[in-house]
């Protein structure tokens, strides 16, 4: 188990400049020997450090020692995590006091303890009380008992590892701890769907929600009882005409044609300082019709994701949701000049119509966007399934 000294002292560590002896006067006895150790360690005759340092240790092995006494006074069978973290402190700071050289410690009146039977005799009994009781825990078949012999079992398991049959108990505290949710697809639109439209939508990768304490199925086990369920209810499904839209338009671009002389006022070709006539780039304008033809067609299925309680039958919470999907196809004629034409346009120029999707296969290709929204909904609420 990880030394529960060492991070008090790395928490010492921020208040580096707060000296030893006003550690000791606010109580915080294990700063004080921290402070007092390093300083002996560079200089083992310091006096002050000295008594700091007797004075600290005795006040903070009375303090453990007292909590210790206390805890084993109440009787109650939970004590013993408790005494040995106490115990596990005191063993720490000797650790720490100890590396200082024997002159100081006969100093400060150390006496070495062995805390080493003390702690295994906690270590035991902590284990023990952690083993029977989450035992206990799990024979009630409750949800929230089932947590908390999990935690139980894992702290069992920091102490010792390979203790007896906790393995199983921890497995058998998962599944009884664990809140199952079930996903199921509604169709209530009077709509039919495409085929294997509901096994598609199914195929939304819930598992990659699942945490500690919460399971998501697609499809039912019966063998498993489900704490939730969460409904797509697909309610309303339409797709639109097949739309031809018919658009006239013209582009026009201005390109270089050649050069033209530069003329003064009287209409004479103006020279340059070398003698030659002046010219510039001559600009037209040029234009094309453009006879654009549209397809469309669009579909849109709406309906609400709903989390239901099963435990109580009771609505938690509902959550609207629409997919669309647009079939789009543009093609097009050119008259006139080409050059004039936009990039996109160019595009579109010998293009040949296509046929109109089918309307299953519109409301079909609606899947992949229901999927993600209803990921992302599920996702955003978890919260409400963890209790």
């Amino acid at each position: 188990m990880k030394k529960i000294y060492v991070i008090i002292l790395s928490v010492i560590f921020i208040s580096a400049c707060t000296s030893s002896r006003k550690y000791l006067q606010s109580g915080n006895y294990d700063a004080a020997i921290h402070k007092s150790v390093k300083k002996l360690m560079k200089n083992n005759n310091k006096t002050e450090e000295i008594e700091v340092l007797k004075k600290a240790f005795e006040l903070a092995n009375q303090k453990d020692n007292d909590a210790i006494n206390s805890l084993r006074f109440s009787g109650q069978p939970d004590i013993w995590e408790a005494v040995f973290k106490h115990y596990d402190i005191m063993h720490s700071r000797q650790e720490v006091v100890e590396r200082l050289p024997q002159q100081v410690l006969t100093k400060i009146g150390l006496v070495h303890v062995d805390y080493n039977q003390m702690r295994a005799e906690a270590k035991r009994k902590a284990a023990e009380f952690l083993y029977a009781h989450a035992q206990d825990l799990l024979k009630s078949n409750n949800r929230q008992d089932g947590r908390k012999a999990y935690d139980e079992l894992v702290r069992l398991n920091n102490f010792y590892p390979n203790y007896p049959n906790v393995r199983e108990l921890t497995d058998e505290a998962l599944l009884i701890g664990t809140n199952n949710v079930l996903f199921r697809i509604q169709n209530q639109s009077r709509q039919v769907m495409p085929q294997d439209f509901e096994n598609e939508l199914l195929k939304i990768t819930l598992k990659n929600l699942n945490q500690r304490w919460l399971n998501f199925d697609t499809k039912e086990n019966k063998n498993a009882y489900y704490d939730f369920k969460i409904f797509l209810n697909l309610k309303a499904i339409d797709v639109s005409p097949e739309q031809v839209k018919e658009i006239h338009t013209e582009e026009t671009k201005k390109i270089r044609d050649g050069d033209k002389y530069v003329l003064d006022n009287k209409g004479n070709v103006k020279k340059d300082s070398l003698g030659n006539d002046m010219k510039v780039p001559n600009y037209v304008d040029i234009k094309c019709s453009v006879e654009e033809t549209r397809l469309e067609k669009s579909a849109i299925v709406s309906g609400t994701i709903d989390f239901y309680d099963n435990r109580s039958g009771q609505l938690i919470k509902t959550f609207p949701i629409t997919a669309q999907k647009t079939f789009l196809f543009r093609y097009a004629k050119a008259y006139g000049n080409s050059q004039a034409l936009s990039e996109e346009t160019k595009k579109m120029i010998g293009l040949k119509p296509i046929p109109f999707p089918s309307n299953l296969q519109m409301i079909y290709d609606t899947n992949d966007d229901l999927k993600k929204f209803t990921l992302d909904i599920i996702t955003q609420n978890r919260s409400l399934l963890t209790n």
